[in-house]
């Protein structure tokens, strides 16, 4: 053997040696439990049955001190047949930050897509994530399709320079794509877990005493048109190729929206000198143009301040190009044209503080633009879904959405201290000074952030304030959050049913029934049902009933078919003699309500 081959010969062997080490380390940390699992997009509840979002997934793409979290919202592990699953890619903006988890488009389309179809469970499950991007979306979109979704709805594209591993971010890995993608895999490993901790002990941490913007910029100046710049519309580009191919192969349909930004209402972030106006001038420019009603030259000058704006906080216009693009001649893409509402919708046709709170982060009535431009794409394009039609409902259905006094209040407290740091440095904002029970528990939440006890607080809160409106509010936000929990449809229909919303409390109650059957929930349907004059829909459950070992309720089937038979009667002739037999029946029952229908 020469010399080179048995120098090639122990190289391998000290590599294999090395890989085995680095394999037999790895095991070790697994074994004894350090770290944590990033392997999974998903983790399942105690019981098996459910799975939700992995709260320290972010991990893959940030470091320890700046991972952020995403919505813990559940779906069947086994897929029903009469399920709709949907699954929403995005950043901030599509999470409903800042305000609380109820508000959120995706929350909206739930709730309404839920009303309008009873008989089917929607999920639409938001996987949003602060201070991500398009390498975030790739990497959830390879695990994604092995989920069954019937759909893919996408609202992204502010974060490609300061999101997590972008061009501009503190949080980069390099500028090769592939590279990226592999150390996002690296990422998951309990060893690199261990190093990164490390790291972290060794290096002095800073403090986040500002928001997670100010952290996750590394270059602030990336002006229009530079490699930079054009790095990152590479990078967005070739990233939603990848997941739109991926889904395309799957034969998943993507529903892709354009974004919606703040043009009138934000001055330019950073604004330097250039071979034309600069992001100032043109803004100065805009707002003279406004108030002298050129609204079209306003909106050019405004899209133009926003495009040379340095600091990328904001998607250019050519972001928005970039997704018309992909969306077009692709049968399996949909194009979701938010940003030409949020034009329509805005005074003067151009975006302001009506849809936007700040920057990129839309209003209460910005997500329900949002919402309604997704539900218009979705009616018109049903046929892609095979064997599955959906109730659309109409965009006035989406104030029927449950939006809580505490949701505005925290909203706007978190809004306020994000706009006191950096890159607003606002200047003579209002201080919180909370006074009534709901402004206390509104800001503790923004302190805490902890959803959960912020909604048991103040549900309890109602309870104590004897307020059943409020109750029933809030359990229809818990309802939409997790649409599996037996306790809080249990207390839903019972509000529903004090309040006199019998058609509420049917809703809750069904699909109470359908997920766990029992006689009390069968007795409650059949007591609404008589008092909505409903008989033939109470049958069905008097039937489980009497299978169940109820035989008193014999007799109520009896004076049913009665009813039922009475009033195909009174299809074909009006007669007092049969609505007077029908008022006798339903007193008999001791069912007043009904009675009265047949005065």
């Amino acid at each position: 053997m020469s010399k080179t081959s048995k120098y090639l010969l122990m190289i391998g062997i000290y590599l294999f040696l090395s890989l085995l080490f680095l394999i037999g380390i790895e095991c070790g940390l697994r074994a004894f439990g350090y770290g944590v699992d990033l392997d999974h997009l998903f983790l399942q509840t105690a019981n098996g049955k459910y799975l939700y979002l992995n709260k320290n997934i972010s991990r893959r793409y940030f470091t320890q001190s700046q991972a952020t979290n995403g919505n813990v919202e559940f779906f069947r592990k086994k897929k029903q047949k009469n399920t709709f699953r949907i699954f929403v890619l995005g950043e901030s903006a599509a999470m409903g930050f800042p305000y609380p988890n109820n508000i959120s488009f995706q929350r909206m389309l739930k709730y309404q897509l839920q009303k309008t179809n009873p008989d089917k469970d929607i999920e639409i499950i938001n996987l949003a994530l602060t201070a991500i991007n398009s390498y975030t979306f790739y990497d959830f979109a390879q695990e994604l399709v092995h989920f069954e979704p019937d759909a893919i709805f996408i609202y992204g594209g502010h974060n490609e320079y300061y999101g997590a591993l972008g061009v501009g971010s503190n949080n980069t890995l390099g500028s090769h794509p592939t590279f990226i993608r592999w150390a996002i895999r690296l990422r998951q490993l309990r060893l690199t877990q261990w190093l990164d901790s490390l790291k972290s002990h060794l290096s002095p941490q800073k403090e986040f005493s500002d928001n997670l913007m100010k952290y996750v910029v590394k270059e602030q100046v990336i002006p229009y048109k530079s490699k930079l710049f054009q790095q990152g519309l590479e990078q967005f580009q070739n990233n939603m190729k990848l997941v739109l191919n991926l889904f395309k192969k799957h034969q998943i349909p993507v529903f892709f929206s354009t974004v919606g930004v703040n043009l009138k209402d934000l001055k330019p972030f950073k604004s330097i000198s250039s071979d034309e106006h600069s992001a100032d001038e043109y803004y100065q420019l805009a707002q003279e143009q406004l108030q002298a009603q050129d609204s079209i030259a306003a909106y050019t000058s405004f899209s133009r301040a926003r495009d040379l704006d340095a600091l990328r906080f904001r998607a250019s216009k050519e972001i928005n190009e970039i997704i018309r693009e992909l969306a077009k001649d692709d049968d399996n893409i949909y194009l979701v044209n938010t940003e030409e509402e949020f034009n329509r919708k805005s005074p003067f046709g151009i975006p302001g503080r009506e849809l936007l709170l700040e920057h990129v982060h839309p209003t209460i009535e910005g997500h329900r633009v949002i919402a309604n431009c997704f539900l218009e794409v979705l009616r018109q394009n049903q046929s892609c879904f095979s064997n599955k039609k959906l109730q659309i409902g109409t965009s006035e259905d989406l104030y029927n959405f449950p939006v809580l006094e505490f949701d505005s209040l925290a909203g706007e407290y978190a809004c306020l201290q994000l706009r006191k740091g950096f890159p607003f440095y606002e200047k003579d904002l209002s201080t919180i000074t909370p006074k009534t029970e709901v402004e206390k528990i509104a800001a503790n939440y923004v302190r805490q952030k902890n959803w959960y006890q912020s909604m048991d607080q103040l549900y309890q809160y109602a309870l104590n304030s004897k307020n059943e409106k409020l109750c029933l509010d809030i359990l229809r936000v818990r309802i939409t959050d997790n649409p599996y929990d037996l306790t809080f449809l249990g207390q839903g229909g019972e509000f529903a049913e004090i309040r006199k919303e019998y058609p509420l409390a049917i809703f809750f109650y069904t699909r109470s029934f359908r997920l766990y059957p029992t006689v009390q929930i069968a007795q409650n349907l059949v007591a609404i049902h008589l008092r909505l004059d409903q008989p033939d829909l109470a049958l069905p459950y008097i039937e489980y009933i009497l299978r169940n070992g109820n035989p008193k309720f014999n007799g109520l089937k009896e004076l049913c078919h009665k009813i039922i038979q009475y009033k195909q009667e009174l299809n074909w002739q009006s007669n007092d003699s049969i609505r007077q037999a029908i008022r006798s029946i339903y007193l008999q029952m001791g069912n007043q309500d009904a009675a009265d229908l047949y005065n």
